[in-house]
């Protein structure tokens, strides 16, 4: 690896040249930043304002996939790393995702001179409809597609005319307050991704976003080798880098294996062919539609995520297609000759209500699957879903299709770059300091590793979670600050949006194992004496026979919890409702060995 500076060089072709950014909002001048509200107004945020100084905290990201949220402070002015949300797995029961905590940046808002993106998966714009009210509307800069899908995600939203949106090109510098930014290409999943420089005062701070180096991308170019070995040798103070399949030995596969692969299922099916893959996989996607092309076949869409991502590259010309070759899946779907069609759909993930689930249980209003179909799942199924997914194939199965998956045929790669990409990363950018992101405990821990397997030492290495600190002194020495953060998990659930996460979710799985018991009290306003016995009401506990004697015990265990408390001189609501939550807890526990909800109301007559 002595010389792969030198060999990067000559592979990589033309440099990057500069420019400035051109805005995608309705106004031709950079528009003026919103009023921030008096100058004398007191800071309420978590930690002093610093006047000097190069700092980095996360408040996202670092100990999950997904939700990603870097911060880098210069002499007080705040550059924000990507606005993601997080999936919830299965143990978050009813939760539609999570976004980053950004109470700590509360009071700030004037400071924060920009919003970078890496690119437009979910788990990097997605919170940014919740945020960007909070952040004031700050300058959001990325590449054309990324813009374009955060615009999208805004003009859900109504957002958008507030919002200031501007697209970055490839290795241009944009000046911001202190710091000059600059976007460079690297491979990932989804077409114009970036990794992203900030030229601070103290030194460059590098932000790898979600990379892989493939040398035979099927969509765009590869990552700019040349850029990245001349940030290396000019000097990098730090590398903040993907960490998600650091785990993993050797290279990642290159998607030209995995288009080659559906060129020859395409190819070889006599009737319909059936493809589900995520919706934000458009380099997959593009693959799909071109072999679909070159065989005669029209292509129809299901799954509103993939109609919106294929109009998105349609509108801004990442994809070109003849007209009339891609349609919405509908009617014209039978009129045609089953070696005519391919249908490409969401639900990959086993989804219940997205297309590939609908139609294997017959209940898709316009596709029904039949004998001779090939459904092609071109993706791997996220841990936790494998149970979902295979419930999906089993139902295929059984109405006639042949199913492809990517157990048996390269259908799918990652699009993070295994140990192998890592270790050519970090020869080419050489920095001083290692920090591993965007992944679970394990996986920056063995990122970790490869850091010392490098040759660097432990006080170059920073592993940080979400809310910690990292401090730069004038001589580029780091460590971390005593002062930490506090990050919650902030839950999104229909329209609602709560910091008790956990609580939330605790909460549930409370009700989802044991039922909920709900205990009416009835009493004197003056005296507190009952009046009556308590009703009670019970769901998801037990049903039948024995549910009548169970109450019973219930409203005259509660009952007597009740009494007790007010003979003994308590007047104070909570309390006596925690002495009936104990009883009532000892008598589950006892009686039938669970554990259900108990909620206790007083009214008051």
């Amino acid at each position: 690896m002595k010389n792969v500076g030198e060999w990067i060089k000559k592979e990589a072709g033309q440099p990057a040249q500069s420019g400035n950014p051109k805005p995608i909002n309705s106004s031709p001048h950079k528009p003026k930043r919103q009023h921030r509200g008096p100058k004398n107004k007191p800071q309420t945020s978590q930690q002093p304002v610093r006047k000097n100084g190069l700092r980095i905290y996360p408040l996202g990201g670092f100990e999950q996939v997904g939700r990603n949220l870097t911060v880098i402070e210069v002499d007080g002015e705040i550059y924000i790393i990507d606005l993601g949300l997080q999936f919830p797995d299965e143990e978050m029961l009813g939760i539609d995702y999570l976004i980053p905590d950004i109470s700590s940046l509360k009071g700030k808002e004037n400071r924060i001179k920009g919003v970078l993106f890496t690119h437009g998966h979910l788990d990097h714009i997605g919170a940014a409809p919740h945020l960007m009210k909070q952040l004031h509307f700050p300058p959001c800069y990325g590449t054309k597609l990324t813009m374009a899908l955060l615009r999208k995600r805004l003009d859900e939203e109504h957002l958008t005319a507030q919002s200031h949106l501007y697209n970055a090109t490839y290795g241009e510098k944009i000046k911001l307050g202190k710091v000059e930014v600059e976007f460079l290409r690297v491979t990932h999943s989804i077409p114009d991704s970036a990794a992203i420089a900030v030229h601070t005062p103290y030194g460059t701070i590098l932000h790898t976003g979600d990379f892989k180096f493939d040398l035979t991308p099927t969509t765009g170019e590869p990552a700019d080798f040349q850029r990245l070995a001349e940030l290396g040798k000019k000097g990098v103070l730090a590398i903040i880098a993907d960490s998600t399949n650091a785990t993993k030995s050797g290279n990642s596969t290159s998607e030209k294996e995995i288009s080659d692969t559906l060129f020859q299922l395409i190819r070889d099916s006599e009737g319909r062919v059936i493809v589900s893959t995520f919706s934000s996989l458009l380099n997959r996607v593009e693959q799909v539609i071109e072999h679909a092309k070159k065989f005669n076949r029209k292509v129809f869409v299901s799954g509103r995520s993939m109609q919106t991502n294929i109009e998105i590259a349609q509108e801004i010309g990442y994809l070109k297609t003849p007209r009339g070759l891609i349609r919405q899946a509908g009617p014209g779907i039978n009129k045609l000759p089953d070696n005519q069609v391919l249908i490409i759909t969401t639900g990959s993930q086993g989804e219940e209500n997205a297309g590939l689930a609908r139609i294997g249980l017959g209940t898709h209003r316009q596709i029904s699957v039949k004998k001779g179909d090939t459904v092609i799942l071109s993706s791997n199924p996220i841990i936790g879903n494998e149970r979902s997914v295979a419930k999906v194939i089993n139902n295929l199965s059984m109405k006639g299709a042949t199913v492809k998956t990517n157990a048996e045929l390269s259908l799918h790669t990652t699009g993070h770059g295994h140990r192998g990409d890592l270790l050519l990363m970090h020869q080419l950018v050489r920095a001083r300091h290692v920090i591993p992101e965007h992944g679970e405990p394990h996986m920056r821990a063995a990122h970790e590793q490869i850091a010392k397997d490098l040759g660097y030492q432990e006080n170059q290495i920073h592993q940080l979670s979400n809310g910690e600190i990292l401090e730069f002194d004038a001589s580029g020495n780091a460590r971390k600050s005593k002062q930490k953060l506090t990050v919650n998990d902030i839950i999104i659930d229909g329209k609602g949006a709560t910091g008790e996460g956990q609580r939330v979710i605790n909460d549930r799985k409370i009700m989802s194992s044991g039922g909920v018991v709900t205990v009416v009290f009835r009493c004197y306003a003056k005296s507190k004496r009952l009046v009556g016995d308590p009703d009670v009401i019970s769901r998801g506990l037990m049903y039948g026979s024995e549910q009548h004697d169970v109450t019973k015990d219930v409203a005259k265990t509660a009952k007597k919890a009740y009494e007790d408390a007010i003979n003994t001189g308590e007047n104070d609501r909570k309390a006596i409702k925690r002495s009936i939550n104990g009883a009532l807890f000892r008598y589950f526990n006892k009686k039938l060995n669970r554990e259900p909800m108990i909620i206790p109301i007083i009214i008051e007559v």
